[in-house]
């Protein structure tokens, strides 16, 4: 194993985030008392602790909720409103195990979302588009090196949220932002589809 690959494997701050349907309407506002909902019930996994309101920020997180082991966010980098976990805590496991457990919290709170009676059956994410970021500029440079160390792990996860789907990995193209990449297949399936095959 090469000194980026032992890097890149041991890679515990992963981000993963999915996006809004572009159909589906959502005010970051109207998720500030489900995430305090959420705190007072355990509705996800963590221990939750407290939550954050940046929602006067254009770019970045919206609404954060902060629990031991990750993040919850309401997320708009980029102009693209979505739901970010950040993991913080390590875990065991390969980084391809490590993966797939960021994406069944992940996909558990986007479901919790979309189910919510308060935000009237009008929010919907994409099931055909995720992106991984890794906040670990030591282990994960943004260099094509990473990628190639990365591609065995989030291929594998890729594979079981789309097996027949045509995946395509875009590296973010800037060195000195985070390296991240964004898988697409265009299949548009929904939420619901990579929760039962997340199991």
């Amino acid at each position: 194993m090469t000194d980026q690959a032992a890097g890149v494997d041991a890679l515990q701050r992963i981000a993963l985030k999915i996006f809004l349907d572009d159909e589906a309407v959502l005010d970051p506002r109207d998720v500030i008392p489900i995430f305090h909902r959420w705190i007072q019930t355990s509705a996800v996994d963590g221990l939750l602790i407290d939550l954050a309101d940046y929602t006067h920020m254009t770019s970045g997180p919206s609404v954060l909720l902060a629990a031991h082991e990750g993040h919850y966010a309401i997320e708009q980098s980029g102009g693209r409103l979505g739901i970010q976990y950040a993991r913080r805590a390590d875990q065991k496991g390969a980084l391809a195990e490590r993966l797939h457990a960021a994406a069944r919290t992940l996909v558990k709170a986007g479901r919790l979302l979309e189910a919510d009676t308060s935000l009237g059956g009008q929010v919907r994410f994409r099931g055909d588009q995720l992106e991984c970021l890794a906040n670990d500029r030591l282990s994960a440079p943004n260099r094509r090196e990473t990628l190639e160390a990365f591609r065995p792990a989030v291929e594998s996860l890729l594979a079981t949220l789309g097996p027949d789907d045509d995946w395509s990995l875009t590296q973010e193209a800037d060195e000195r932002e985070r390296f991240g990449v964004l898988a697409t297949s265009g299949s548009g399936a929904g939420l619901d589809l990579l929760e039962a095959r997340l199991g």
